[in-house]
């Protein structure tokens, strides 16, 4: 039996391109077919992580390094599909969890965590492969598997909460069987099923003397993320967005007394979230109340006066401003709120808060 699982993306929703994902996913593909057309022998030699005798730079350079294209005419068709699904599978899963990070991060962040990661991945491999006297400790352990398992790592504590879309294929031989979909999968059950085979696999390696692949490099790059994120409250964060993602589920859905109920939760528990009082209030002014709209903000703007956060109560007090301004003309017209609020009467409304 044959089976992939390709992670192709999540319910974040991204607001900028993730460049430095892009950029570290184009020098693997450059360094994978760089090293395969000039002696990929000698370079994992000099760049891969050798736990025998380990440089300095190749802490850094066995990231970008991955299983090389086989040259003997007598191999096997396995050796070709390890080739692929290492450098495939490893950016893969670099770009739906590298993106989505960067995104919530920014760049500078979240390449303190891919690299750091790459680092753990190699001194934990090397401290298991030296202390379980592994054979072949001059062979050189490549891949970028390390640092997006930190990536991973990190990803569990950032967007606990959020599904994650699996692309899944299946193949067996006798009887012929091939299926293949899409599904939707919980972040802690898919990533910590994941951890959980590395883990598994790892203390099998350290019984047998050693195993193909580096699960304790694995581990070790899982270890560093999960403790960067925890250790930044990352899951704060990860809790705003979720919340305020189904109180704009039930917004778009016209349930403006739910919405409206899930808004003020969310003001309640993230004081400083600008967009869940404007949210708040625009629900009790699609209902046609704008007087509670005005409270609504009108509170904001005092609480986050009191609080020294002034660049949100302006942004506050400049939404209750607008708030009368088209209320004004409303109330002097004597003109009875509509049945059926209309979304678009407010067409300069920001639906999303866009990062620059």
């Amino acid at each position: 039996m044959f089976a992939l699982l390709i992670p192709t993306g999540s319910d974040h929703d991204r607001a900028r391109v993730p460049v430095a994902t892009l950029a570290l996913i184009a020098l693997n593909i450059v360094a994978y077919f760089l090293s395969n057309l000039l002696d990929y022998e000698s370079i994992s030699h000099r760049l891969g992580f050798v736990a025998a005798h380990p440089q300095l730079h190749q802490f850094i350079t066995h990231m970008f390094l991955h299983a090389g294209w086989p040259t003997r005419p007598d191999a096997e068709w396995t050796a070709y599909l390890n080739s692929i699904l290492h450098i495939g599978g490893n950016m893969a899963y670099l770009w739906f969890a590298g993106s989505d990070l960067e995104d919530a991060l920014g760049q500078v962040k979240y390449l303190l965590v891919y690299f750091l990661g790459g680092i753990a991945s190699a001194l934990l491999f090397w401290a298991t492969a030296v202390a379980g006297h592994f054979p072949n400790l001059d062979e050189p352990a490549v891949g970028a598997s390390g640092a997006v398992s930190a990536l991973l790592g990190l990803y569990l504590v950032r967007f606990p909460r959020f599904k994650i879309r699996i692309w899944f294929g299946a193949f067996i031989p006798i009887p012929l069987i091939m299926r293949q979909g899409i599904a939707r999968i919980s972040s802690w059950f898919f990533i910590g099923f994941w951890i959980g085979l590395q883990i598994f696999f790892g203390i099998q390696a350290l019984g047998a003397g050693g195993a193909e692949v580096a699960y304790w490099g694995h581990i070790g790059g899982f270890l560093l993320g999960l403790a960067y994120g925890l250790s930044t409250h990352q899951w704060r964060d990860g809790q705003q967005e979720f919340l305020f993602k189904e109180a704009e589920h039930l917004f778009y859905k016209q349930k403006w007394y739910p919405a409206m109920e899930a808004y003020q939760v969310l003001a309640q528990r993230y004081p400083r979230f600008v967009d869940a009082y404007i949210k708040w209030a625009l629900c009790w002014e699609c209902t046609g109340n704008a007087k509670r709209a005005e409270k609504v903000l009108f509170d904001a703007v005092q609480a986050c006066r009191e609080q020294g956060w002034q660049d949100e109560a302006d942004r506050l007090r400049t939404e209750l401003e607008h708030l009368g301004a088209v209320a004004a003309p409303v109330k002097a017209e004597q003109t009875p709120p509509a049945a059926t609020p209309n979304l678009m009467f407010r067409r300069e409304f920001k639906w999303k808060n866009k990062k620059m």
